[in-house]
């Protein structure tokens, strides 16, 4: 299959634009990550499959379509790039990381939140590394923690995935968000004494397909499934048309709210609370600078006063409806009870992966 006996550094490039073009799924997306023109991306592919002696991939009008040997190309790349980024990281831990690249991803919706000290962080850590040179990104969740997990990212912000358990977590503050409607939405003008769950569970509910986390129920077919929003600012523009009704972050929220815009649903049950954390994989455990960035996000958060965490929800979780009973919430899903914990209990500052006993309660959506 392959003619490759030796690999270069034109190699090497090569395989970086096949994993990009793999995990945006097309080639227009490729060329807007990699700024690279559509001939240039096109060459590059052609000669990574003369190099390697096959076809990775379909690509033309019909789409992209990965190949059973792209599939194992892209595995075996990723594998290649983890290696080469290990060893960066302990050469890194030789010089104590002078004039290294620390990549760092965020969630998407993290940075606005007035609780977030990322900033500050970065000032410290360049405090100690003084030639560091930070690389940001802003992903989805589900693009944050797979690339952590699989060592492309060094340090992740983000919320909890419990589908990845190798992952180990520091808190840093709690994210809020409300269940909200448009002022263009039926439910807009129905008073807060008249508004039932009952109503709200029968509304359209802009969900993340088959990525939804609060109410996977919600993205069958039926009434209640809505239009899927990947992402905070697509689940805005889908509630603000009306069609739907969604989770809306609160300091996203309260200004359209103060402008009649939109409005929160029974604030006074349907909320959700979510640890926002700082992730990072087992590929950069030992790797000093990752870890001493880490420590300075929580210790911003903390000093700062933000690292707080907020009341535990009285509704709405990956499992359904969480209903508050002689101060004990109540998860309950298609009539039964799933599990039971004690509200507003703290998610506290750990290096492990959240315990089975808090997945129900910490664990947080892919958004």
């Amino acid at each position: 299959m392959s003619n490759i006996s030796q690999i270069y550094d034109v190699d090497l490039k090569l395989l970086r634009c096949f994993c990009t073009i793999v995990e945006q799924k097309s080639f227009t997306a490729a060329q807007a990550a990699l700024n690279l023109s559509q001939s240039t991306l096109s060459e590059n592919l052609k000669s990574l499959e003369i190099r390697l002696g096959t076809r990775l991939c379909r690509r033309g009008p019909k789409g992209f379509k990965l190949f059973r040997e792209g599939e194992a190309v892209y595995q075996a790349a990723k594998e290649l790039f983890a290696s080469i980024e290990t060893f960066k990281q302990k050469a890194s831990n030789i010089n104590q990381g002078t004039g290294y690249e620390l990549f760092v991803g965020i969630q998407d919706g993290i940075v606005e939140n007035p609780s977030a000290r990322i900033h500050d962080a970065i000032q410290r850590c360049s405090e100690y590394y003084p030639n560091v040179r930070f690389r940001m990104e802003v992903m989805l969740g589900f693009q944050l923690t797979g690339r952590v997990a699989d060592g492309m990212v060094h340090v992740g912000i983000g919320l909890v995935n419990d589908q990845f358990p190798q992952l180990t977590y520091e808190h840093l503050f709690d994210e809020q968000g409300y269940m909200c409607c448009s002022d263009k939405h039926p439910l807009f003008a129905v008073p807060d004494d008249e508004l039932t769950l009952e109503d709200i569970e029968s509304a359209a509910y802009c969900n993340r397909g088959h990525l939804e986390y609060y109410h996977p129920e919600r993205t069958r077919h039926g009434v209640t499934c809505g239009d899927i929003g990947l992402g905070i600012q697509s689940q805005l523009a889908l509630i603000l048309s009306g069609r739907n009704i969604g989770y809306v972050l609160d300091h996203t929220a309260e200004p359209l709210i103060a402008a009649g815009s939109l409005r929160a649903l029974r604030p006074d049950l349907v909320r959700i609370v979510n640890p926002v954390t700082a992730m990072m994989g087992p590929g950069v455990a030992d790797f000093k600078l990752a870890r001493r960035f880490v420590d300075c996000l929580v210790d911003v958060h903390m000093e700062l006063g933000q690292g707080r965490v907020l009341p535990r929800p009285a509704f709405a979780t990956s499992c359904g409806t969480l209903v508050e009973r002689d101060g004990v919430c109540t998860v309950v899903t298609s009539g039964k009870v799933a599990e039971r914990f004690t509200p507003n209990a703290p998610m506290p500052s750990r290096r492990s992966a959240p315990s089975p006993e808090r997945q129900v309660a910490d664990s947080a959506p892919t958004r």
